[in-house]
């Protein structure tokens, strides 16, 4: 994959800590939530902690984070054909996407989230997006699609990742398990957080110091997973237009992959 075009300057590498402070910024929102609704439960958890911390914020960063990424992330998954597996949907930032209006050829959604806090959220979004018949929530980790999801090899049309793969548990092993997943023909679409290329150059190793910190206040985010080179080993793949985020450089601490997979016939 050849290295993307550097458009971006040094001062880029500040933006993880700009990140790190909005996430930060919602653990006293948090505790004072729980505590006024009596929920102390999450408070002897750190885990359960960080899962309504992590919804409180995304609640307000989703948005914020569709809106950066959508001229880039929009034409990908108006590819999404027939019946999709939509991995991680957060809060349901992308469905407008899926909407009968935008693509009629989608006949049925099943939305892969972990975070029950998120799952409210993402009920009204796909009824607001006119997807209320079609979307179906699937409140397991990508993980245990294939012992808690239902999902059956060969039943799928479309995959669609976009940042989630950078926070499930043992990826590797989950994107071989999500592959026979599709029909031959079928279409892998992604948007995903990567190891930087420049791991000679100073970003590398402050990727790898920004992310002893980041998976804590971004859900389990991990941005220094090869995930495009896992992708690409997971099975027999017909197509594959696969290419750096647009504009991203040697001074991005959270680059991505972006573009399809397709599964040879």
């Amino acid at each position: 994959m050849p290295l993307p075009v550097q458009e971006s300057g040094p001062f880029n590498l500040l933006r993880p800590l700009l990140l790190l402070f909005y996430s930060g910024w919602y653990i006293p929102h948090t505790i004072l939530n729980l505590v006024t609704s009596l929920n102390l439960r999450p408070l002897t958890s750190f885990e359960d902690f960080k899962d309504h911390w992590f919804a409180r914020f995304w609640t307000w960063f989703g948005p914020r984070a569709r809106e950066n990424a959508a001229v880039k992330v929009t034409p990908l998954l108006k590819d999404a054909r027939g019946v999709v597996l939509d991995i991680g949907p957060g809060t349901g930032q992308w469905l407008n996407v899926f909407a009968r209006a935008m693509n009629p050829e989608i006949s049925k959604i099943y939305g892969v989230e972990p975070n029950v806090g998120l799952h409210a959220e993402l009920r009204q979004n796909a009824v607001k997006a006119g997807l209320g018949d079609v979307y179906e929530i699937i409140g397991c980790g990508a993980e245990e699609l294939n012992t808690k999801g239902g999902v059956e090899k060969g039943s799928i049309d479309t995959i669609t990742t976009v940042q989630c793969l950078c926070s499930i548990p043992g990826p590797e092993r989950v994107i071989k398990d999500l592959y026979p997943l599709l029909k031959p023909g079928g279409k892998w679409i992604v948007y995903e957080h990567v190891k930087t290329k420049y791991q000679g150059d100073f970003v590398g190793t402050w990727q790898r110091f920004i992310n002893l910190i980041w998976p804590h206040f971004f859900g389990g985010c991990d941005i220094t997973r090869p995930t495009d080179e896992w992708l690409l080993t997971a099975g027999d793949w017909e197509k594959v237009d696969l290419r750096p985020g647009v504009g991203e450089g040697k001074y991005d601490t959270m680059p991505h992959v972006m573009g399809s997979l397709t599964r040879r016939k």
